[in-house]
């Protein structure tokens, strides 16, 4: 069996290349920048034991066409886990080049498990293909068949997530592909490359070497939460499973608001200093989802929010 994970190197994608390598699946790292997290990579593979042979990497920019179907032409893959994406402010400054990453680039990909016949295409939405605030569907917790409305977007990199989700539904049933598709929350652990959401980290990472962390946000502010690894471990069983009965899946694993993750990095690290915002308004995004369908589906538990950071300030300390 061989795995494509595109985005591979990245802070989602590397974790996804390990669990497969653990279950010793062949995988094609395909990234725009394969030199810049590729030793890191291959330190990781080999502290969990596995041979470097199993994985193969191939420089990729998703929004060249040509390239991306020279990939499937060259190896005879079972399934592919797309990560490539352009985050949120790309989306914003540059909508042009986020569309050509983020639409054409994705499309590319639905374009190539039709031709090629792959068995199972996995990639990663997100929770902000719902939108608005939480005030807009009350105090339930978002099931997948919730929907705002696009006048309630907030976000240019939500709108984009939909129409993959949009283009995903179309080509299942024009085609009859098996395609899965997650809606992660705030995505914490170690290793993240400087992006706007480096706060999902340092609000640990931070105090586990001593340092004050200062987070964007204020006590008030709720948002869900999911590990990493628990993260990477639903899209790389969403990619194995035989059959799947959904598509569609949430993905938020634990909700708190800052008072609550403040208390939890507090009982780890007693002295901890976390400094809030509290003059920026609450986040316009959904704070709750209801994951209950993954969690049948796959016959994974993720683990509490206390014990992955438990796992982050672990990570912290072992690499710094």
């Amino acid at each position: 069996m061989k795995i494509l994970v595109t985005g591979g190197l990245g802070f989602i994608g590397s974790r996804v290349v390990l669990q497969l390598l653990k279950r010793d699946i062949s995988v094609i790292v395909a990234d725009l920048d394969i030199n810049k997290n590729k030793i890191r990579l291959e330190n990781d593979i080999k502290k969990i034991g596995k041979d470097t042979n199993l994985i193969k990497y191939e420089k990729l920019d998703i929004t060249n066409i040509k390239n991306v179907e020279k990939i499937f032409q060259e190896y005879n893959l079972d399934s592919v886990i797309n990560l490539a994406y352009g985050i949120g402010a790309i989306c914003e400054d540059n909508p042009l080049l986020a569309s050509k990453i983020n639409i054409v680039g994705t499309t590319s990909i639905f374009e190539m498990i039709v031709k090629y016949k792959i068995r199972r295409l996995v990639f990663a939405s997100s929770e902000t293909v719902y939108g608005a605030n939480q005030e807009f569907f009350g105090n339930k917790a978002v099931t997948e068949n919730d929907f705002a409305g696009i006048d309630n977007h907030f976000f240019t990199y939500g709108v984009m997530k939909l129409l993959n989700e949009f283009m995903a539904e179309k080509y299942i049933t024009k085609y009859g592909c098996s395609i899965a598709y997650t809606r992660p929350s705030v995505v914490f652990g170690y290793g993240r490359q400087n992006t706007a959401l480096n706060w999902a980290e340092d609000f640990a990472a931070k105090p586990a070497l001593n340092k004050t962390a200062n987070l964007p946000f204020s006590k008030k502010n709720k948002d869900s939460w999911i590990y990493v690894e628990d993260c990477a471990e639903q899209l790389v069983r969403l990619a194995l499973k035989d059959k799947l009965n959904y598509s569609c899946f949430n993905t938020g694993s634990e909700t708190l608001d800052g008072h609550q993750l403040e208390k939890t990095v507090k009982k780890i690290i007693p002295n901890a200093n976390l400094i809030f915002d509290e003059n920026i308004k609450s986040t316009p995004l959904i704070d709750d989802q209801n994951d209950e369908r993954i969690r049948k589906e796959i016959d994974f538990n993720p683990r509490s929010f206390e014990d992955g950071v438990k796992c982050l300030i672990d990570d912290v300390r072992e690499n710094n």
